[in-house]
């Protein structure tokens, strides 16, 4: 079981997205904007924070930076919707300044946990191992 925090400024879908990774045996913190994910990042030290890339506030890629400055092992999950072109820009964006996978909504719950699943194998293969 892993701890996934979750930052969404729609309480609708960050509540959907709650309930499905939940379902799926995680734990979920959440957040409605930025400064509140970044606050919980650091005192949780999630296993995967997923940031919805436009909110009002301090957006997606200003949460991602921020997270990635303090703590480069965090994984990250960019999500983003809007009109297909756009998203795709966004999303190209949320990589280039740490996002480690993104995904365009509207998305499925499978399309989801496939992507957060992906996140938290590539955080376990790149976990040092101790030497026996």
């Amino acid at each position: 079981m892993s701890t996934i925090l979750l930052i969404d400024d729609n309480k609708g879908t960050r509540e959907a997205m709650r309930r499905a990774i939940e379902r799926a045996g995680h734990r979920v913190a959440t957040a409605a904007e930025g400064d509140q994910g970044i606050r919980l990042d650091r005192e949780l030290a999630p296993d995967l924070v997923v940031v919805d890339m436009l909110m009002p506030g301090k957006e997606g890629a200003a949460t991602i930076i921020e997270i990635r400055e303090a703590r480069p092992e965090a994984r990250i999950l960019a999500i983003s919707g809007g009109g297909s072109f756009v998203a795709t820009e966004i999303l190209r964006l949320a990589e280039l300044v740490g996002a480690d996978a993104a995904i365009q909504k509207p998305f499925s719950t499978a399309e989801l946990l496939a992507a957060i699943d992906r996140c938290l194998v590539t955080e376990s293969a790149a976990a040092p191992t101790t030497p026996p």
